[in-house]
């Protein structure tokens, strides 16, 4: 869950409502990215330019063929503007009951550090759940994790390495931690196996 500390981002002006209400379905992160990118007017050249990225970037993402970190979407969402909440929670929803098959959950990354969320549409929501994959030292990425709440996660399988203030904790399956006051962090998969995550934040992160 690599992130920084959320800031504020200026509200999108009325791009239509309706084009993002019409985002239905699965999307990918790609998919998303260019429907958001072409609901603001923006070109791939313009995004990469406000973002500083390159426009190989931009159209990798787009193709799916890279995953962002969420740091890097973030600062790509900022250029246009928008948030990560809003991004994830296309298309909204406004149910006070979300039941969620595995495939239901919104992929916020894949690949070798695989982490997905519950009810991303709801953008009221208080509590925010990541159910999360790590295979063999993949983790959360080299940018401490710094979330201004609480963090909860329990080890569901395997065991990983938590780094906070430089000391480095390791958890296995069936143990967990919690963290306060937004102290930095980050996971990694310190053995062999895949490891499964089940984390839990407050306020959301995304």
């Amino acid at each position: 869950m690599s992130s920084k500390p959320r800031t504020k981002t200026p509200k999108t002006p009325a791009i239509a409502a309706a084009p993002l209400q019409d985002m239905q379905g699965d999307l990918k992160i790609g998919q998303r990215l260019k429907m958001v990118r072409e609901a603001f007017g923006v070109s791939q050249r313009e995004l990469a330019k406000r973002a500083g990225v390159t426009n190989a970037s931009i159209s990798l993402i787009e193709q799916d063929a890279h995953a962002p970190s969420v740091v890097s979407l973030h600062k790509i969402l900022r250029a246009l503007p928008m948030s990560l909440a809003d991004f994830f929670a296309i298309p909204p929803a406004e149910e006070d009951v979300l039941i969620a098959a595995p495939e239901d959950l919104t992929v916020i990354t894949r690949g070798e550090a695989d982490m997905r969320c519950l009810a991303s549409q709801r953008r009221d929501k208080r509590l925010q759940m990541f159910l999360e994959h790590y295979a063999p030292n993949a983790g959360t990425g080299e940018d401490l994790i710094v979330h201004d709440g609480e963090t909860a996660a329990l080890v569901v399988e395997g065991t990983i390495e938590l780094e906070i203030g430089g000391k480095v904790h390791t958890i296995s399956a069936g143990g967990g931690y919690q963290l306060f006051s937004g102290v930095p962090y980050r996971i990694r998969n310190a053995g062999d196996t895949p490891v499964v995550v089940v984390c839990a934040v407050t306020p959301p992160m995304l």
